[in-house]
């Protein structure tokens, strides 16, 4: 059993496991910031249909990557139970090819929703080219989330990184030379960005899955009873992801019935929205894997640390976010692109963009540490009421009956973190009062 931990020795802790986290985290957003930035040097259309195909993407692939949410916490549970994990990894590899499986047909059969949308013809093209093409990323989607979440159980994150960082850096040279025809390779236009994402995607799950060779020689049975537990605590968090990125991105078909200028400033406001998430998503990922391990030693004080000390970190990063997004949106933006109709509007929205950071640093911090302790349900609980009782219905209202247009769904967003947070932080706070065990400090 661990002694009790100070707060400084624990932030100490949390943030040398995180800041590798946080590399990976934003190695993989980048991947998408440059398919954006190429979108949009391409054209303000190109822009908008890359945002509105990855708007119905999303919503079914990164919720079912929550499906292997779960195998981190539960490993660190069993670690600090003191059981070895290495026998689970071909279990954990057989869970994410069967993921990986209804993420390739979701998304592919996703392409016949398109023409009902009515963007017009030009943008359905685009989109439905986009999503049959990507669909086929789902492997190395899901091989990859797999193999990293075993690794980061053993607080593992380096391969896991340097991969995601090593992709995102391929990822807009690649886009580049197949959007655009430069360098002998073929002028594919806009059907450039979603092959680029193909190739990065399963370069990623092979790369990562060589990285972990050092356990293939382990036992190849498959525990049914463990994926049992697998799917049990990553139902929850699914939907919690499901619920959440269905928001977001229902805002985005939402603002598409607006004029492109509005889509592609709405694509811009997301992105960099996301961009900024990776970084509390990182720590969340950090302590569900610290209060995890902590909860399997019942080791009371040690949970209390982590949570405090991860709350606090968030607090402070998505602070500095909201100001600089708030002081200093021209140049941020300008990086994507240089249409001043399109910046005009993304200014406005990442206004919205700079409120709400702290809400949603907090949200998905305290969602990590409900994790640990095995606690899901809460979590898509809270998201279905604050988004798709209260946010959507508001930002509904207000962007079409309220004169706000585009601005009046991310008023919506705004205020869903701020009600998922705080029903989340109730949940938390009286978990951690009620959490006792026997003998243990």
């Amino acid at each position: 059993m661990t002694p009790a931990i100070d707060r400084r020795s624990a932030l100490a802790e949390l943030l040398k496991f995180a800041l590798p986290i946080i590399l990976g985290q934003v190695g993989l957003m980048l991947i998408g910031t440059g398919d954006m930035i190429i979108a949009g040097r391409y054209s303000r259309e190109c822009l908008a249909a890359i945002g509105l195909a990855i708007a119905i993407s999303n919503p079914i692939q990164i919720s079912l990557l929550g499906m292997q949410f779960s195998i981190s916490p539960l490993l660190a549970q069993k670690r600090g139970n003191g059981e070895p994990i290495g026998p689970y990894f071909w279990t954990v590899v057989v869970y994410s090819l069967l993921i990986s499986t209804v993420s390739f047909v979701l998304t592919f059969l996703s392409y016949k929703l398109v023409p009902l949308l009515g963007y017009g013809a030009n943008l359905d093209r685009i989109i439905q080219e986009y999503l049959i093409i990507t669909s086929f990323s789902s492997l190395g989607l899901c091989l990859y989330q797999g193999m990293k979440e075993f690794l980061q159980s053993q607080e593992r994150t380096m391969a896991a990184n340097a991969v995601a960082l090593s992709c995102a850096a391929l990822n807009v040279p690649l886009n580049f030379v197949l959007v655009f025809g430069a360098y002998a390779f073929p002028r594919l236009e806009e059907a450039g960005l979603a092959w680029s994402s193909l190739i990065v995607r399963l370069i990623m799950g092979l790369a990562l899955f060589l990285a972990a060779r050092s356990w293939w020689s382990g036992p190849r049975k498959i525990d049914w009873g463990f994926m049992g537990e697998l799917w049990k605590l990553g139902a929850p968090i699914s939907m919690s992801l499901f619920f959440e990125i269905l928001a977001f991105c229902s805002v985005t078909l939402f603002v598409g019935k607006f004029a492109e200028v509005q889509i592609a400033a709405n694509n811009l406001a997301l992105n960099l929205g996301s961009l900024a998430f990776m970084v509390p998503l990182s720590i969340s990922a950090a302590v569900s894997v610290k209060v995890g391990h902590a909860y399997g030693e019942r080791n009371r004080s040690a949970i209390i640390r982590y949570a405090q000390v991860s709350l606090f970190a968030s607090f402070i990063f998505t602070l500095a976010m909201g100001s600089v997004f708030y002081l200093i949106p021209h140049p941020i933006l300008a990086l994507y692109t240089n249409d001043l109709l399109v910046l005009e509007w993304a200014k406005k929205l990442l206004f919205w963009v700079a409120c709400f950071q702290l809400f949603d640093g907090a949200q998905v911090t305290i969602s990590g540490i409900l994790r640990g302790l095995s606690i899901t349900r809460a979590a898509s609980i809270s998201i279905f009421i604050g988004y798709w009782i209260i946010g959507i219905p508001l930002g509904y209202y207000l962007g079409f009956y309220g004169g706000f247009e585009a601005q009046g769904f991310w008023i919506g967003l705004a205020t869903s973190l701020a009600v998922v947070a705080l029903m989340l932080g109730t949940v938390l706070r009286r978990k951690l009062t009620a959490l006792r065990f026997d003998g243990a400090p």
